[in-house]
């Protein structure tokens, strides 16, 4: 599937053969246009301050999916439904393969990644995931 909106994830469905095939990238933006339809990416990691962003024709991306239980483990911020946040070791994740989407909040950026951790007083907590 193509890209449809900014925050997705997603690669080259068929990269350069100089280019890493495992590369992923986040769309910034759709550029819509009917003949040529373009998109706005920034790899990720890097490893650079700034990554470069480039523009690309939509067609030549694909959305992937990402493995969420690589989380398991980590200390995470997240999220909950009351608009409070906590942090935590994640002990579960609600979908193990996820089409990541990624929101520009105020102080980060916000998922649809969807975990249960557990904070400094044993005390479980669920809500999405997010990155500051």
């Amino acid at each position: 599937m193509k890209p449809n909106k900014k925050g997705q994830v997603a690669k080259f469905h068929t990269p350069l053969t100089d280019e890493n095939p495992n590369q992923i990238y986040v769309v910034l933006d759709i550029i819509e246009d009917e003949i040529r339809p373009r998109a706005e990416i920034k790899a990720l990691n890097t490893g650079l301050a700034f990554p470069p962003i480039n523009t690309v024709l939509l067609n030549d991306l694909e959305v992937v999916e990402v493995d969420t239980s690589d989380l398991i483990g980590h200390n995470v911020t997240i999220n909950k439904f009351d608009y409070s946040q906590v942090t935590g070791k994640v002990i579960s994740v609600n979908e193990q393969k996820i089409s990541l989407n990624l929101t520009t909040g105020i102080n980060g950026v916000e998922t649809n990644v969807w975990l249960t951790i557990q904070d400094k007083n044993g005390t479980e907590h669920t809500g999405s995931l997010f990155v500051n």
